[in-house]
């Protein structure tokens, strides 16, 4: 709800007075977080530059005799944003750099930094369509820029870059979906999470990517302790295997875990490796039940044994039977928040 208020916070007109005071402190938060940039700590240049952005959002310059006035106010605040993208991208933080570079050309539209701003980011969240548009509008704009060669050799190599992210995510995403099950699509698997998660909290730096809580940093730190050897005394006949999937987007589907996977989703920043790490222990508490249903151990352990019970009928997407994919896909949707929760199209596409 806070952030939804940010969103629609309207800006307030400002004075003269207080208009100098703010562009003096835009400058600052602009030559400190340019500091911190260079020295590689983007956190660090992410928190101030959205520092400045919060301060000069929050105002606006009315009257036709202050034109001068205006613009000094929009420019520094499009710079603000620009920098702030740059940072976010820097940290992997694509959606907070996509909405970065969005205001940013809410400003100026035709803007050609914000607009390879805007390509990154999509590209990064794998929304590989509208990252093509961006760079077709890029093209345009560099028509009429000083510096029109240097930025159409930038626009050929990232569409050959374009072309191979979107064919290197096809392909993942194939094997993701053909071994769904396998890869731990209710276990979320620890291993892989772990992986992806530091990925996502390390840098050359050793940054720390923003607002993860203490509890993932914990989890992180903490060794894990080597699995238990999976010993099986439950198979299940692809029949069986239905019903239990069925049970199981039964327990997704309820509203509040709907609602907790949608929050987890937003806190994570929509961000693919930190969302994975926190769904596990969500995920896990309607699992629990379902698993003691079964004849499963409520345990990890237990996840890992029906997961493989599981996956004697879906290995393959290739050999899956149709009505059993329909299910599968169904678990999937359910498991990530569903259609309107924001994360399935980012892991799915």
């Amino acid at each position: 709800l806070d952030e939804e208020k940010k969103k629609e916070l309207k800006p307030a007109p400002i004075d003269i007075h207080t208009l100098k005071e703010l562009l003096e402190y835009a400058q600052q938060c602009k030559y400190e977080g340019n500091e911190k940039f260079r020295e590689g700590l983007y956190e660090e240049a992410l928190f101030i530059y959205s520092q400045g952005d919060e301060a000069m959002r929050r105002w606006i310059v009315e009257g036709k005799s202050l034109k001068n006035e205006h613009k000094w106010l929009t420019d520094n605040r499009l710079a603000c944003l620009k920098n702030k993208a740059q940072a976010a991208l820097r940290l992997e933080l694509f959606q907070t750099a996509l909405e970065a570079a969005g205001a940013a050309l809410a400003l100026d539209d035709e803007d050609h930094k914000a607009w390879y701003r805007k390509l990154q980011a999509e590209k990064g969240l794998g929304k590989f369509s509208e990252a093509e548009e961006s760079l077709a509008r890029l093209e345009n704009i560099a028509q009429w820029c000083p510096d029109r060669q240097r930025i159409m050799h930038d626009c050929d190599l990232e569409r050959k870059r374009l072309k191979a992210a979107r064919a290197k995510h096809k392909a993942d995403t194939q094997k993701m979906l053909g071994s769904a099950f396998e890869a731990g699509v209710f276990s979320i698997d620890r291993e892989r999470e772990l992986e992806e998660a530091s990925k996502a909290l390390e840098t050359p730096q050793q940054r720390m990517a923003p607002r993860i809580d203490d509890r993932a940093v914990k989890k992180l730190a903490t060794p894990e302790e080597p699995k238990q050897p999976l010993e099986r005394s439950i198979y299940l006949t692809s029949a069986l295997a239905g019903d239990l999937m069925d049970e199981l987007a039964a327990a997704y589907a309820q509203k509040w875990f709907q609602a907790r996977v949608r929050k987890c989703a937003r806190d994570s920043g929509f961000e693919r490796s930190v969302f994975l790490m926190r769904l596990k222990d969500v995920a896990f508490e309607v699992q629990k039940p379902v698993l003691q249903k079964w004849g499963f151990e409520g345990t990890e352990q237990g996840v890992r044994e029906m997961t493989a019970a599981i996956r004697d009928h879906a290995s393959s997407g290739n050999e899956l039977p149709e009505w059993l994919k329909a299910k599968q896909d169904r678990c999937l949707e359910l498991l990530y928040g569903g259609k309107e929760g924001g994360m399935l199209d980012i892991l799915t596409q």
